[in-house]
Protein backbone atom coordinates (compact mmCIF):
# COMPACT_ATOMS: atom_id res chain seq x y z
CA UNK A 1 0.00 0.00 0.00
CA UNK A 2 2.34 2.69 -1.23
CA UNK A 3 -0.29 5.14 -2.45
CA UNK A 4 -2.66 6.84 -0.01
CA UNK A 5 -6.36 6.02 -0.29
CA UNK A 6 -8.84 8.81 -0.92
CA UNK A 7 -11.66 9.05 1.62
CA UNK A 8 -15.14 8.90 0.10
CA UNK A 9 -16.82 12.26 -0.37
CA UNK A 10 -19.88 11.03 1.56
CA UNK A 11 -17.73 10.79 4.74
CA UNK A 12 -17.43 14.17 6.47
CA UNK A 13 -13.82 15.22 7.00
CA UNK A 14 -12.58 18.65 8.00
CA UNK A 15 -10.06 20.04 5.49
CA UNK A 16 -6.43 20.39 6.57
CA UNK A 17 -6.18 23.39 8.90
CA UNK A 18 -2.90 24.45 7.25
CA UNK A 19 -3.54 24.10 3.51
CA UNK A 20 -7.24 23.22 3.17
CA UNK A 21 -6.73 19.92 1.36
CA UNK A 22 -8.90 16.85 1.95
CA UNK A 23 -7.29 14.12 4.09
CA UNK A 24 -6.31 10.66 2.85
CA UNK A 25 -5.66 7.31 4.52
CA UNK A 26 -2.06 6.07 4.44
CA UNK A 27 -0.25 3.13 5.98
CA UNK A 28 2.64 3.51 8.43
CA UNK A 29 4.41 0.42 9.75
CA UNK A 30 1.41 -1.83 9.22
CA UNK A 31 -1.04 0.60 10.85
CA UNK A 32 -3.24 3.27 9.31
CA UNK A 33 -3.07 7.04 9.64
CA UNK A 34 -5.26 9.86 8.39
CA UNK A 35 -3.08 12.63 7.01
CA UNK A 36 -3.17 15.69 4.77
CA UNK A 37 -3.57 14.75 1.11
CA UNK A 38 -1.23 17.49 -0.10
CA UNK A 39 1.63 17.42 2.42
CA UNK A 40 2.51 14.49 4.72
CA UNK A 41 4.32 16.92 7.08
CA UNK A 42 1.01 18.51 8.14
CA UNK A 43 -1.03 16.98 10.97
CA UNK A 44 -1.57 13.22 10.94
CA UNK A 45 -3.40 10.95 13.36
CA UNK A 46 -1.48 8.48 15.53
CA UNK A 47 -0.91 5.09 13.82
CA UNK A 48 -3.64 2.56 14.48
CA UNK A 49 -7.20 2.34 13.25
CA UNK A 50 -8.56 4.88 10.78
CA UNK A 51 -9.50 7.72 13.16
CA UNK A 52 -11.40 10.39 11.26
CA UNK A 53 -12.86 11.75 14.52
CA UNK A 54 -9.31 12.56 15.73
CA UNK A 55 -8.53 14.23 12.39
CA UNK A 56 -11.72 16.34 12.60
CA UNK A 57 -11.00 17.30 16.23
CA UNK A 58 -7.50 18.61 15.41
CA UNK A 59 -8.45 20.33 12.14
CA UNK A 60 -11.65 22.04 13.27
CA UNK A 61 -11.68 25.79 12.73
CA UNK A 62 -13.37 28.01 15.27
CA UNK A 63 -16.17 30.01 13.62
CA UNK A 64 -14.84 33.33 14.98
CA UNK A 65 -11.45 32.88 13.25
CA UNK A 66 -11.34 34.31 9.74
CA UNK A 67 -10.60 31.82 6.92
CA UNK A 68 -7.33 33.61 6.12
CA UNK A 69 -6.00 33.01 9.63
CA UNK A 70 -4.46 29.57 9.89
CA UNK A 71 -3.68 28.36 13.36
CA UNK A 72 -2.55 24.84 14.15
CA UNK A 73 -4.11 23.60 17.36
CA UNK A 74 -1.69 22.06 19.81
CA UNK A 75 -2.93 18.88 21.32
Amino acid sequence: MNKPIKIQVSIFCEPCIICGSRPVIAQAKGKFIVRCGANPDHYQTPPGMVDIANWNKHNHRDPDISPTTRQLKQG
